[in-house]
């Protein structure tokens, strides 16, 4: 039977899956070798859900204190757990890196940018975003969450904004402002379209309480209590104002403001790149807790969009990340007044290349 290509094509073709396969072999195997279990991994995303899968905690319980994440993570996480520590390791360092460059690529495409890959590799692989193919967390699949609810609220696709509400809810803390400001695109939605919107989030928590107890909410909240999250690395704005001197009543207020300025304006503006940029940066800021490799949603996103259209003012936030390569070495254990300044500089630069384009419109105008 003769071959439909013709042979030198074949050859080639051959030749290229072959030095495909060599290359991503390579990668695996030094992945494998040289990248650290990271922390967060090690202690709690690896150990816990085989654990539950073994019977031996419910979740939330003394064979599992420190686990913060919601139950369903527990499922998502078993791929990962059921191999290798270093397996698995490798397996969500992968696939947190390629979700990553996925979501600020197909957003920048969105937005009209014809050539997204040097922007989106720039973002993906900033210092902030380096903590968490490191340390071994979900902030790329909170971050893939929120993609997929803007874009089935923008485009009124209720089954997404479902979908995408419950992995950026993976990591709660990404969404206090974000998903609020999502939501207020089922305004006008009919009831049936609402309904559609809450069956997949209605379901995973059906199977939650099937899964790991009635009482599971009541488990974790004792569980956040009896052991708390260790404030290492902890960059939210009201412990960085505290260290300033500033009341924590008045951080409060001011938190709250901004809060309600973002979601007036989105009401106003409608679902957009322009209000998901500042939601999710301004998200970074109220949040009563962050961290800053929860700092991936913003430069994938926010971040990536500013410097496709203005790089020179993209650069002053970007370059603030370039310290913690030098300060990952042990100087770090407490708050970093500069990491927590990092979303509110970029805010300010979002803000700035927004009225340079509202400048530039009007030019145009008076020109024409």
């Amino acid at each position: 039977m003769h071959s439909i290509m013709p042979r030198t094509w074949d050859k080639r073709t051959a030749l290229g899956l072959a030095l495909i396969a060599a290359g991503l072999a390579a990668l695996l195997g030094g992945l494998y070798l040289l990248l650290p279990v990271g922390y967060d991994f090690y202690h709690w995303y690896w150990p816990a859900p085989r654990a539950w899968l073994a019977g031996e905690t419910r979740l939330y319980d003394e064979a599992s204190r420190g686990y913060y994440l919601p139950p369903w993570t527990v499922w998502l996480l078993l791929p990962f757990s059921l191999v290798d520590i270093r397996v698995g390791m490798v397996g969500l360092t992968l696939l947190s890196l390629g979700m990553a460059l996925y979501v600020s690529i197909a957003y920048l495409k969105e937005s009209g940018v014809s050539r997204p890959l040097p922007v989106s590799l720039l973002a993906a692989l900033c210092p902030y975003c380096l903590q968490v193919y490191l340390v071994g967390t979900l902030d790329a699949l909170s971050l893939l969450g929120v993609f997929l609810a803007w874009r089935g609220a923008k485009a009124g696709i209720p089954w997404l904004l479902g979908l995408g509400t419950m992995f950026a809810l993976t990591r709660p803390q990404n969404v206090v402002l974000t998903g609020p400001v999502l939501l207020l695109g089922m305004r006008d939605w009919s009831a049936k379209d609402t309904s559609k919107a809450a069956a997949i989030p209605s379901l995973v928590m059906l199977a939650t309480f099937i899964g790991f107890g009635l009482d599971w909410p009541l488990r974790w909240w004792q569980n956040l209590h009896v052991a708390p999250p260790i404030p290492y690395l902890v960059t939210s704005s009201y412990d960085a104002l505290k260290l300033l001197g500033v009341p924590y009543a008045l951080a409060v207020i001011g938190c709250a403001a901004l809060a309600v300025w973002t979601v007036r304006r989105a009401w106003k503006s409608g679902i957009n790149a322009e209000t998901l940029d500042i939601a999710v940066v301004v998200n970074a800021i109220v949040s009563p807790y962050m961290l800053s490799q929860s700092y991936l949603l913003l430069l994938a996103l926010s971040w990536a969009r500013l410097a496709a259209r203005r790089p020179l003012l993209a650069a002053v936030p970007y370059v603030m990340s370039i310290p913690l390569l030098f300060r990952a070495q042990g100087l770090w254990d407490t708050l970093g007044l500069w990491d927590a300044a990092f979303p509110v500089v970029l805010l300010v630069a979002l803000l700035a290349e927004q009225r340079m384009g509202r400048r530039g419109e009007a030019d145009r105008r008076l020109d024409q």
